[in-house]
């Protein structure tokens, strides 16, 4: 058990399979986490009983967030889908549960053995050092693994790098430097090992290098709260060594600043001047938390919050960024509220009370350790205020917390009665399934993308249906796969290929309407696909549902009012302009022109004679 342990925070951080499956980076970390959950419920199944002494609410926390969990998720607009998760995270309450079962399965491997510790934080160091290897390598311009325009952004010299590492998006990367960076102190606190103490030593160094050039800022504010805490456990006590290493590490940044490979560096600086509170996030947060009132006693649901946040989605949010979906509120406790209601929040901030309540504990044996152990959930706890917690970063900081209190317990001897063996087999078999299900229907739908992208549209949908006959409940890649086809259809020289695909391109757009996350881009899609055939009717009809699902996104009252203009209904037509004007934010120039053109022609029909 103990070597399973140690390898899931590492396989779960550091797999992507690029060319193997659909969401690369995704669904491998998915299929891992279900994998080693099952692992380790069989180990746990077979192993001496024994229950954690000395920390009594540990275990009634875990299993509060897994009741608020399975009631949100059934009481959710969309079961399967909060049971399953979203294709961009797959956080539902599989995946949340899973995480809670390992983090008290982690917590009881440690009890009473503190040396099992040793083995996991040497995992997470072991991790985050390749981690950062790749990310800086990321930043210089060499990555064997992925596109590198895929997280480039700008133009010119003001083309900045957000470096994904292996955790798909550049802030969750720096996040999760951030926790392993502490942990990795933590295990140089603690290991006796010279070799690994090396090892821990430059993962914490390295990954702190390429956490600042990711350029996040979120992760950076969770940096100094992690040493504030640390200097404050430590009684502020600051060293000449201390205090002249900071300066070295200060004087090292700026020369790096200041020199030509530190010009993307000063590009995202510029970035930050000119959008210093953080994009979309104070009136997300705002939103969220209005949103969050009307189902405080059980919430949303997890993940669906991309189809219900529209609903309480302000103007000021959809005019200051008009063409964008948000997929979560950026920040754990609303997350948690939003989906799980007060239930959830309270099971969260009794995990966080949790870990600092056993590093507290901890002080009493090993002060140095539990400092860096605060400081690594100070860290993580103000860096997930700026983003939403994904399968890598949220069992992490789960771990963290069940090594904490692991270390901080003893366990004693309890009795085991042979149905939670078989409860235990049972949850593990389903697991295996569940990982091979995702597995086989996320590698079909790769290769129905190499069918497209060579323009096969037979062996495409062959392979798609594939994907439809393995795939979950809930989410599917209907959208994308219409869309696809649709491309597919508009290049191909081929006349049989153009009708295939055309007409799998329809019948995929009106499957997505009930298995999309965010309903109003699918209802789009559908009105584009019916214009193409000259269908006005359904692309009307397509419209009007997509403003029903999202009455604050501006491009289905822009391209409305284009239709009724074709159709000469000149009054509805500039009321649908007026409104897609206001809605865009001045931001694009066709929108304008729609309505002025809509005027002019006005005008023209009242100029003639009657």
């Amino acid at each position: 058990m103990a070597f399973l342990v140690a390898l899931i925070v590492p396989l779960v951080a550091l797999i992507v399979t690029p060319g193997l499956l659909f969401y690369f980076d995704v669904t491998p970390k998915l299929v891992v986490l279900l994998a080693f959950t099952a692992a380790l419920l069989v180990a746990w199944a077979f192993r001496s009983p024994v229950r954690i002494r000395g920390f009594p609410w540990f275990s009634p926390v875990v299993l509060f967030g897994l009741g608020s969990l399975a009631l949100s998720t059934i009481l959710s607009a969309s079961p399967a889908l909060s049971l399953y998760g979203t294709s961009w995270r797959r956080y539902g309450a599989l995946s949340q549960a899973s995480i809670l079962a390992v983090a008290f399965l982690v917590a009881t491997h440690i009890a009473g053995r503190a040396e099992r510790a040793t083995a996991i934080l040497r995992g997470i160091s072991a991790s985050a050092l390749l981690a950062a290897v790749y990310g800086i390598a990321q930043y210089c311009g060499w990555d064997p693994f992925l596109p590198a325009s895929a997280y480039h952004i700008g133009e010119g010299v003001w083309t900045i790098v957000r470096a994904p590492g292996t955790l798909g998006y550049s802030s969750y990367f720096a996040v999760w430097l951030n926790m392993a960076c502490f942990a990795s102190l933590a295990g140089l606190e603690s290991d006796t090992n010279v070799t690994w103490r090396w090892i821990a030593g430059a993962s914490a160094v390295i990954s702190v290098g390429a956490m600042l050039l990711s350029g996040t800022r979120g992760a950076y504010v969770g940096l100094l709260a992690g040493g504030g805490v640390w200097l404050i456990w430590r009684g502020l006590h600051l060293t000449r060594r201390l205090i002249a290493g900071l300066a070295m590490v200060v004087l090292a940044g700026l020369v790096f600043y200041s020199s030509p490979a530190g010009l993307q560096m000063r590009s995202r600086a510029r970035w930050f001047a000119e959008d210093p509170w953080g994009g979309a996030r104070l009136y997300l947060w705002r939103d969220s938390a209005r949103m969050a009132v009307d189902r405080l006693a059980v919430g949303y649901g997890p993940e669906v919050f991309s189809a219900a946040f529209p609903r309480y989605e302000s103007r000021q949010l959809a005019v200051a960024y008009p063409d964008f979906a948000h997929e979560s509120p950026h920040n754990m406790f609303l997350d948690s509220l939003v989906a799980q209601g007060l239930p959830g929040l309270a099971a969260l901030c009794g995990i966080c009370a949790a870990g600092f309540a056993a590093a507290w504990r901890l002080r009493a044996k090993r002060s140095a350790l539990a400092a860096w152990m605060a400081a690594a959930l100070a860290a993580a706890i103000v860096s997930q205020q700026f983003v939403a917690f994904t399968i890598p970063t949220a069992l992490t900081f789960y771990i963290i917390v069940a090594v904490a209190v692991g270390l901080g317990c003893e366990t004693v001897v309890a009795q085991r009665r042979m149905l939670s063996k078989l409860l235990a087999l049972a949850l593990a078999l389903a697991l295996i399934c569940f990982g091979v299900r995702f597995t086989v229907s996320d590698s079909a739908l790769a290769l129905a993308q190499l069918d497209i992208n060579s323009g096969d549209a037979a062996l495409a949908a062959a392979h798609y249906l594939e994907y439809e006959h393995w795939r979950l409940p809930g989410t599917a890649a209907d959208l994308w796969y219409s869309r696809a086809l649709f491309d597919l259809a508009h290049r191909t020289k081929s006349p049989a290929t153009a009708v295939r695909a055309t007409v799998e391109a329809g019948s995929a757009a009106l499957r997505a309407i009930g298995t999309t996350e965010y309903p109003a881009n699918a209802w789009y899609n559908l009105a584009e696909l019916c214009a193409s055939q000259n269908d006005a009717a359904g692309a009307e009809i397509s419209l009007h549902a997509a403003i029903a699902a999202d009455n604050q996104w501006f491009k289905p009252h822009w391209t409305l009012a284009q239709l009724l203009l074709i159709e000469s209904r000149l009054e509805e037509a500039q009321r649908e302009a007026a409104l897609a004007a206001v809605l865009d934010g001045g931001k694009f120039p066709e929108v304008t022109r729609t309505s002025h053109d809509i005027s002019a022609k006005q005008r023209q029909v009242s100029a003639q004679p009657k």
